[in-house]
C-alpha cells in the first residue's frame, strides 16, 4: 500500500516551475511507517516539508499520510511562492488523495496556514475552512481538528481527514457536513466580518448548493 506514492515522491518530478524529490527515508516508530523529507529545487534543494507514510495492515488498519513541518513561503531557484493555496499544494493533495482508498486518512499540520488556523480556532466547520474544503473536495468526509496535542509526539496543530469506508458511512458523514454548513450560515451574524470569514461562508453556501443539485430529480 502507498508504494506507488512513495516511488513517485522519491524520484525527481516537476510541478509547474518547481522540482520535487523525496530524500532521507527512514523507519518510523511503528511497523509499516516511514518518514522522509520532501525537497524542492533544481540546484539548491531546500526542504519543503516532512512526510510520514503508514502503509497499513489491511483489513484492520488503513494506510495514512501525514504532512508536517511545512515551509509556508518557498524560496527556490530564484523564485518565491506561498505554499498554502498554491498549485503546488493542490498537486500534492491530488497526488496523495488519489492513493488513499476507502478509510484512508490524511493528517496535515496547519499552524503555519494562517487562514485555516484562524477559522478553526473560531469554530468554523472543517469543510468550510480553506484546508478542510480542499480535503472535502477530494473525497474526505470525516474530520478531526488536533488543536491540542495529547502527548509528546504529535507535533503542531493538524487537521485529520478520512475517506468513508462505504456508502452508508459516506451518506452519514455528508448529512453531518450539510447540517454543520446550515448551522454555520444561520449563525453568520455572530462572526466578525473578515476576508477569512467571508470565504468560509461562501464555501458553506457552495457545499449546500452541491447538495441541492444532487437532490434534484
Amino acid at each position: 500500500m502507498l508504494k506507488r506514492l512513495k516511488n513517485k515522491l522519491k524520484n525527481e518530478f516537476a510541478v509547474k516551475d518547481f522540482v520535487l524529490e523525496g530524500k532521507n527515508f527512514r523507519n518510523g516508530r511503528i511497523s509499516g511507517q516511514e518518514y522522509f523529507d520532501l525537497l524542492i529545487g533544481k540546484k539548491d534543494k531546500e526542504r519543503l516539508m516532512r512526510i510520514s507514510l503508514y502503509h497499513g495492515d489491511l483489513p484492520n488498519y488503513q494506510p495514512w499520510v501525514e504532512l508536517f513541518s511545512i515551509v509556508p513561503v518557498i524560496k527556490s531557484d530564484g523564485k518565491s511562492i506561498d505554499y498554502f493555496g498554491s498549485d503546488l499544494e493542490y498537486y500534492l493533495l491530488d497526488l496523495i488523495s488519489a492513493e488513499l482508498n476507502e478509510g484512508g486518512r490524511i493528517f496535515v499540520e496547519y499552524y503555519e496556514d494562517q487562514e485555516t488556523m484562524d477559522m478553526l480556532s473560531r469554530g468554523v466547520p472543517e469543510p468550510c475552512t480553506r484546508l478542510g474544503n480542499q480535503l472535502f473536495r477530494r473525497g474526505f468526509t470525516w474530520f478531526k481538528d488536533w488543536y491540542f496535542a495529547e502527548g509528546f509526539n504529535e507535533g503542531g496543530q493538524k487537521l485529520q481527514a478520512e475517506k468513508p469506508i462505504d456508502e452508508e458511512h459516506e451518506t452519514k458523514h455528508l448529512e453531518g457536513i450539510k447540517e454543520e454548513a446550515e448551522k454555520f450560515l444561520e449563525n453568520e451574524d455572530e462572526y466578525e466580518k473578515t476576508g477569512y470569514t467571508e470565504r468560509a461562508f461562501e464555501r458553506a453556501r457552495e457545499i449546500l448548493k452541491d447538495f441541492d443539485s444532487t437532490d434534484q430529480p
